[in-house]
């Protein structure tokens, strides 16, 4: 018989519910059996034999959750190629963090592919006689922020720019130029997390070939979600994210697909789902699996009891004991998920104290 069947009244959204249900299913029926009703007499309201304890009746909202499959990884992937030809000589580690002024590898042991933080790719060198650009004024910014000087932070170079990138190169014991290459310099919007390598120490690089894979600090977990659940899911909705060692974090849905994918043999059809997730440690496994707990149903404001309070009085009628009368009240059942169900019945009111056991 199903838990549906054992429990009716019982609503059941999520696939947590369905534990739920077979926990209540399984404490109620241990229940029964421990105070049923012998000789003719009234049911017993309590067994000396289980320990027991007291839980609040509560107005709460009950919460249907559902678990998808998901996999961690880290948005805006972009490859950093070599400026030149030459050996690789070092390389940052896969999941390293570089900051602003920091290079990703050295070719043939002279350090390059310094980071910049900006949203303007650089398309050309620039040094004296550069023509004014939004890129100009992207480079003063970083000088500026590196503690260089460049004059005024503008669209245009001046001296004063020459002499910031030349004490910006002197720094990094590279040639006093006064100019910066375009092969020279990985543009990122902030921080840039190192990826997946393309190449590793030791390879010979071609100017140009990519060398490893660059993404941003924020991680994202993608996953397929049962397209008749994305009804429920919304953007900016709340999750809690189990980690591959199971560790929990919050995060909140960004995005939710409006195309269905078919299933593989027969499975339903998925949408795309993305997540972010809250700060604090997310582990470096790129790629690691991870579960999302979803909201897929909510109901508000009501009486509830812990599940453990339910008392079988008989097949598919429900009860619970009130603390210190061992006076039993008959409830009808609602929602429940979390391990709380939603309960009516006569006296019963926030505050009132239920047996439960400890």
């Amino acid at each position: 018989m199903s838990v549906a069947a054992r429990m009716p009244g019982l609503r059941r959204r999520g696939g947590r519910a369905v534990l739920a249900a077979a926990a209540a299913a399984g404490i109620a029926v241990v229940a029964w059996l421990l105070l049923a009703p012998g000789n003719g007499h009234d049911p017993k309201a309590a067994n000396d034999a289980v320990p027991l304890g007291a839980a609040a009746v509560e107005r709460r909202d009950l919460v249907d959750r559902q678990d998808v499959d998901g996999t961690l990884g880290f948005s805006d992937t972009t490859k950093a190629t070599a400026p030149a030809a030459g050996t690789i000589t070092r390389l940052r580690d896969e999941g390293d963090t570089v900051t602003r002024g920091r290079s990703l590898m050295s070719i043939d042991a002279k350090a390059t592919a310094w980071v910049l933080y900006g949203t303007v790719p650089m398309y050309r060198d620039l040094g004296p006689g550069v023509s004014n650009g939004r890129d100009v004024r992207q480079l003063e910014r970083n000088l500026r922020a590196l503690g260089y000087d460049p004059g005024t932070v503008d669209d245009d170079w001046t001296s004063a720019t020459t002499d910031a990138v030349a004490d910006f190169e002197d720094d990094r014991g590279l040639t006093q130029s006064g100019t910066i290459a375009r092969s020279q310099v990985v543009v990122s919007d902030g921080p840039a997390r190192v990826g997946r390598h393309s190449a590793e120490v030791g390879d010979p690089a071609r100017a140009g070939a990519p060398v490893t894979g660059l993404t941003s600090t924020t991680p994202v977990v993608t996953a397929k979600l049962d397209a008749g659940l994305a009804v429920d899911v919304h953007r900016p909705d709340a999750v809690r994210v189990t980690l591959a060692d199971g560790s929990e974090v919050g995060g909140k849905v960004t995005s939710v697909g409006t195309v269905a994918t078919a299933g593989q043999d027969g499975a339903s059809p998925t949408v795309d789902l993305r997540v972010a997730l809250n700060r604090g440690p997310h582990g470096r496994l790129d790629g690691a699996p991870v579960s999302v707990s979803l909201e897929t149903g909510r109901t508000k404001d009501a009486l509830a009891v812990p599940v453990t309070a339910l008392v079988a009085t008989a097949p598919g009628r429900y009860a619970v004991e009130l603390a210190g009368s061992r006076r039993l009240v008959g409830v009808t059942l609602g929602a429940f998920a979390d391990n709380w169900v939603q309960v009516t019945g006569s006296g019963l009111a926030p505050g009132t104290r239920v047996v439960v056991p400890r």
